[in-house]
């Protein structure tokens, strides 16, 4: 199979194509739904590993999926998770994907661009952050499902940080929702774009900068960004924190305890 041609997917996770030198992918499901099967994560991983290897394009651009379904798709990862006897490794599975998606990211040696829109949990955001550079629509708004259950959220600890300050990204994430204005204002989101201009907006910029801006950009992510060592501990950290606290009874009962005001069960 050329190169080229193994860059291009259409699948139920998400699409991808060559756009001249630029490859776009588009997300048509959560981080999450790829721990369902093993098969679509070795799937994701032999495609992120020729999209590693591929010298076929200079810059990456990701659509992020809009995420109106928040509340339900979180209630259905929490469940599969309490309900381990029946995929007692569904947990391991996301988490490893969460992680080797970031580091590759945070590996990746040209330019990178995160667009997104509509509804976007704050996983979205942090793992947006191991992006070069992020672009929103002006309908974005981010929501932090993890804060109702005490979870440490993927990907917050290590670029967070490093952004914001300690206090800052504490906060922040403690934050039940807030807006593209709020993320940019904070230096979360680099550009808001109309939603109807977000494709094609991100696409004219990366087509416009990526010679100008890919050199600088992989240059600052490796001074400032990418300390791939100190990344995958910050990774194994949360790794550790957000499985003691899913094990824990106290949220289980309280998990429960919810569902069961909402009509429905475990």
């Amino acid at each position: 199979m050329k190169t080229e041609e193994s860059l291009v997917r259409d699948n139920e996770q998400f699409s991808s194509f060559l756009d001249k030198d630029i490859l776009v992918i588009k997300e048509k499901q959560p981080i999450s739904s790829f721990a369902r099967d093993i098969v679509d994560i070795f799937h994701l991983y032999d495609y992120m590993e020729h999209a590693l290897s591929s010298k076929a394009y200079k810059s990456l651009v990701l659509f992020s999926r809009s995420e109106p379904d928040l509340p339900i798709e979180y209630d259905g990862f929490l469940s599969k998770i309490f309900s381990g006897k029946q995929d007692p490794f569904y947990l391991d599975r996301f988490l490893n994907v969460a992680n080797r998606f970031i580091l590759s990211l945070a590996a990746l040696d040209r330019m990178t661009v995160f667009a997104g829109q509509g509804t976007l949990s704050v996983l979205s955001l942090t793992t947006a952050l191991a992006y070069d550079y992020r672009i929103v629509a002006d309908n974005t708004v981010f929501e932090n499902p993890d804060l109702d259950f005490g979870l440490v959220t993927k990907g917050s600890g290590y670029f967070l940080p490093r952004l914001l300050g300690i206090l800052k990204a504490t906060e922040m994430l403690q934050w039940r929702s807030f807006t593209a204005e709020d993320a940019l204002q904070l230096g979360l989101v680099d550009q808001i774009v109309p939603v109807s201009r977000l494709e094609a907006e991100t696409l004219e910029f990366v087509s416009k900068n990526q010679s100008l801006l890919s050199t600088t950009l992989v240059s600052l992510r490796k001074l400032f960004k990418c300390d791939i060592k100190e990344l995958k501990r910050s990774l194994e950290l949360e790794d550790s924190l957000i499985k003691e606290r899913l094990i824990s009874e106290e949220l289980r009962r309280r998990f429960a305890a919810e569902r069961e005001s909402q009509g429905r069960l475990l």
